[in-house]
């Protein structure tokens, strides 16, 4: 998880150094360096992902087997912080919030496709 996350940290560098190099526009994938860096860019979703499931199963490998053969009771196991439905609320509404934007974008750009249209990009 923390190699995974200085990984990403370090693709994150050198995007925006090849950013700067290239006068504020993405490079085009001609050489093998930005080539590269693409296809890492492209891996950094997964591997994002691959990070977070990995926090979570330190954390519940780390607690679980504890409870489970009766060295920690259960009711000592769950976390005891205050306000934890506050931080669940608002993270749920804005998922749903992506979610919605993300469902309206793609029926947008698929309307556009059926009709002929080219999609909406825009050039810096």
């Amino acid at each position: 998880m923390v190699a995974i996350g200085f990984g990403l940290l370090a693709l994150s560098v050198w995007f925006f150094l090849a950013l700067w190099r290239a006068g504020g526009r993405v490079p085009p994938p001609r050489s093998r360096p930005t080539r590269v860096l693409l296809w890492g860019v492209a891996a950094s979703g997964f591997a994002g992902f691959v990070a977070i499931e990995a926090g979570w199963m330190v954390t519940e490998v780390g607690r679980q087997p504890w409870v489970i053969y009766g060295v920690v009771r259960t009711a000592n196991a769950i976390t005891p912080a205050p306000g934890l439905i506050v931080s669940f609320v608002l993270s749920t509404l804005v998922y749903l919030v992506l979610a919605v934007t993300l469902v309206a974008l793609l029926l947008r750009q698929a309307r556009a496709t059926r009709e002929g249209q080219e999609p909406e990009v825009e050039e810096y």
